[in-house]
């Protein structure tokens, strides 16, 4: 455990973009899909790594933050599991919330997602772990460290946000993937994937 003090986010820089309910709906539905589609790949570095996430798993869209052009989405998302996918199953329940967060880039009609983090498991009071979650990413979110390149300069109802180095991160990691498929296509015998 750590102790972490509340980096609240300055009033004049609180995050006012709110988007029609049935853009909001609409978007949460996309999303729910992006996520579970990302969770049947089980890919290496990501959220959805672990095998406790089946085809069963329930996604629930948590909350969506929106840059002002509503091109940037920061999405918090909370799973569902049965206590039995659990390596300890706790006694007496049966579901646990696990919850996380995605960045979301908008492209005309599809949200392109990478996995933001960190991570939090083992909840059985989805109410509770809601408001966990959302105080992490709105109160706690800045980073120790704020000088590294990649750290987490803002909270994500910051309008500053949506200019942060997070999404320089995103522009990087896909340069690496572009080339790593690039290399896997000429040199395959370069290339080691781990088996899922």
């Amino acid at each position: 455990m750590e102790f972490r003090k509340n980096t609240d986010t300055p009033e004049q820089f609180l995050s006012k973009t709110l988007n029609k309910k049935d853009n909001y709906t609409k978007d949460s539905l996309l999303i729910a899909v992006e996520l579970k589609n990302l969770l049947l790949r089980h890919e290496h570095e990501d959220f959805f790594y672990s095998k406790e996430y089946f085809d069963g798993t329930d996604i629930i869209v948590d909350t969506i933050l929106y840059s002002p052009d509503f091109n940037k989405l920061a999405i918090l998302f909370l799973t569902k599991n049965p206590t039995s996918r659990q390596l300890m199953p706790t006694e007496n329940y049966d579901f646990y919330y696990n919850a996380s967060a995605y960045l979301g880039i908008r492209q005309k009609d599809t949200i392109s997602l990478s996995f933001l983090g960190p991570s939090f498991s083992n909840s059985i009071d989805k109410k509770e772990f809601s408001k966990l979650i959302r105080q992490n990413f709105f109160r706690t979110f800045v980073s120790k460290d704020t000088i590294a390149e990649y750290a987490n300069k803002y909270n994500l109802n910051d309008t500053r946000f949506w200019t942060g180095s997070e999404w320089k991160k995103i522009e990087q990691d896909k340069i690496k993937r572009r080339e790593y498929e690039e290399e896997k296509i000429r040199h395959p015998e370069n290339v080691y994937e781990p088996k899922n």
